[in-house]
């Protein structure tokens, strides 16, 4: 290539992205019918509509793996990013009339180190996946698309910078909640990603919907603190706790929660006032829980020892908007309907309390989908979604993702793309 070629090149690309037209801000507006999303500058009501977008890369011979959406090269693995993927994904759903994209910011293997980059380097990310989110980012404000990025599973990065410091192993996820050195840990995770968008490209803040804390907040009945049954616990928010008490052990984590939301929403407002903060959950019941019944994150109570928090516990803190999940388990039609209820009833979506909480803040259903060991064909699959997208617009959620889009190394899943004309 010539010397005049790289110049012209150069010349292109900088004018392109001098005439980026960022999007408008997404904001809220209560009622008392219900707090609804909505384009700042016009007030034009904005339902969130699209899919979560997911590339998975896995060791050689075998199927699935780890998010590697926006892997880029380390000194031991090749990139996986595909931005001509994400194109074609972007026009696609543009088309359609589709407007959001909900994506993980990631790094927790070292298949796909993503985000956490060379382990002994690497300090606080690593910039050719963030050069990779940025060009992302691109495409769909071209697309007027918005992107919804969600940390992951509650960790930090596997990286010597994170992983190294206050004991966070990241082997326990609770630490980062309930403990002050883990809730700077995972605040500077959060902030490094949005400061680096602010200062490479600020235009494109407006194209996040929102920043997620976490795809499916819990904490671990079998980790510490809460395998102590005896003793107190000072948590991050300085009150102490306990633990030989199931009333305080539940506050220990509903509290815990909401102060780690409110330190982690106070961060992200200092460097963007307008950006938004969410939540994920998914619902107590799916991992057979009961918060009566199983109050106070004691261990060995149930199979699984997650504790997802319930939506009326975040709700009353510092968020902005609240994300809840709902798969069926069912291939029966009649049954779609009563599980929807039960589960959901077990995050106390139908409370009175939280009938109040949504007068003030929106919540959608980030994740929906099916199953192919529930729903056999892709025909069942669909009359049941389509019952369950009924089901959630008849309780006025503000919106719903399907997961996934097109994520075929996911095989237990059925994708968008199966059947695209359906969609």
């Amino acid at each position: 290539m010539t010397w005049l070629a790289v110049v012209l090149m150069v010349a292109v690309g900088a004018t392109a992205q001098a005439q980026l037209q960022p999007l408008q801000r997404i904001d809220i507006r209560p009622g008392a019918d219900g707090a609804q999303f909505v384009l700042k500058e016009s007030g034009t009501p904005f339902f969130v509509t699209g899919f979560n977008y997911v590339r998975l890369r896995a060791s050689e011979g075998k199927t699935g793996g780890d998010h590697a959406t926006f892997d880029a090269d380390t000194s031991s693995t090749k990139a996986h990013y595909d931005p001509d993927r994400a194109e074609a994904m972007f026009s696609v759903l543009s088309r359609a009339g589709y407007n959001t994209v909900r994506v993980f910011i990631i790094g927790r293997s070292k298949i796909n180190p993503g985000i956490a980059g060379d382990y002994d380097t690497t300090t606080a990310l690593h910039e050719p996946y963030m050069k990779n989110v940025l060009d992302f980012l691109r495409r769909a404000t071209r697309h007027r698309i918005r992107v919804f990025p969600t940390f992951g599973d509650g960790g930090v990065p596997l990286n010597a910078y994170y992983r190294e410091r206050a004991g966070a192993s990241g082997h326990n996820k609770n630490v980062f909640v309930l403990t002050e050195e883990g809730v700077s840990a995972r605040i500077e995770h959060i902030t490094s990603f949005l400061s680096y968008i602010k200062n490479k490209e600020p235009d494109l803040l407006p194209t996040l919907l929102g920043l997620q804390c976490q795809n499916e907040a819990c904490l671990h009945g079998n980790q510490w603190p809460f395998t102590m049954k005896e003793g107190t616990f000072t948590a991050a928010g300085g009150n102490t706790y306990d633990l030989s008490k199931t009333d305080q052990r539940q506050a220990l984590m509903d509290e815990g929660y909401r102060h780690y939301h409110q330190r982690i929403v106070t961060a992200v407002k200092a460097i963007d006032p307008e950006m938004l903060v969410a939540e994920g959950v998914f619902v107590p019941r799916a991992v057979g829980k009961d918060p009566k019944k199983h109050a106070g994150v004691w261990p060995g109570k149930t199979r699984d020892q997650r504790y997802p928090p319930t939506l009326t516990a975040i709700g009353a803190g510092s968020l902005d908007f609240l994300d809840v999940h709902f798969y069926h388990v069912t291939p029966d039609p009649k049954k779609v309907a009563e599980q929807f209820r039960l589960k959901l009833g077990s995050t106390a979506f139908f409370s009175p309390k939280m009938a109040e909480i949504r007068k003030t803040k929106p919540v959608i259903i980030g994740e929906f989908g099916a199953f192919e060991h529930h729903d056999k064909t892709f025909a069942v699959a669909v009359d049941n979604l389509v019952q369950a997208r009924d089901l959630e617009n008849n309780e006025n959620v503000n919106g719903m993702l399907f997961c996934t889009y097109d994520c075929q190394e996911q095989e237990r899943l059925y994708h968008a793309t199966d059947e695209w004309e359906l969609f």
